[in-house]
């Protein structure tokens, strides 16, 4: 199965093979303020089954560490967000609603501790992260 997402005016576009890694709900410091919104819905792919099909050109890579790899990538023409490269954990993020024929089904929120918008959904609540990826593994009451 191969996914389609692009930005809002179209003109930056990307998929992914496969299915995805994790679908979820990030309440994290640097989703929200990267988005604007209390809660993001980010869909992860392993990076090397995604790839920018058109405009490439018109990306925009923003790290807020000005590291040389990895980032967030937005359009330069509409200012749309388009995905974000975790390039220390081989990720890459998807915002689950620009995925035009993705199901989304989310199984776990991620950063729970920072969240502003309480979510009772009988889904896991991770504190941070997953320990493999570097968090504590730990685990929140709803």
């Amino acid at each position: 199965m191969i996914y389609h997402a692009q930005c809002s005016c179209g003109a930056v576009k990307l998929e992914a093979e496969g299915e995805p890694l994790v679908q979820c709900y990030c309440h994290c410091n640097s989703c929200r303020s990267r988005t604007g919104s209390p809660v993001s819905a980010p869909v992860l792919w392993p990076r090397t089954q995604v790839r920018f099909t058109s405009g490439k050109d018109k990306l925009r890579r923003y790290s807020k560490n000005n590291l040389p790899e990895g980032g967030v990538y937005s359009c330069e023409v509409c200012n749309g967000l388009v995905g974000g490269d975790l390039a220390g954990a081989g990720l890459f993020d998807i915002f689950a609603g620009l995925l035009s024929d993705l199901d989304f089904k989310p199984s776990v929120h991620l950063n729970y501790e920072n969240a502003v918008l309480p979510i009772r959904d009988g889904l896991p609540k991770l504190k941070d992260m997953p320990e493999d990826w570097g968090g504590s593994g730990e685990f929140l009451a709803e």
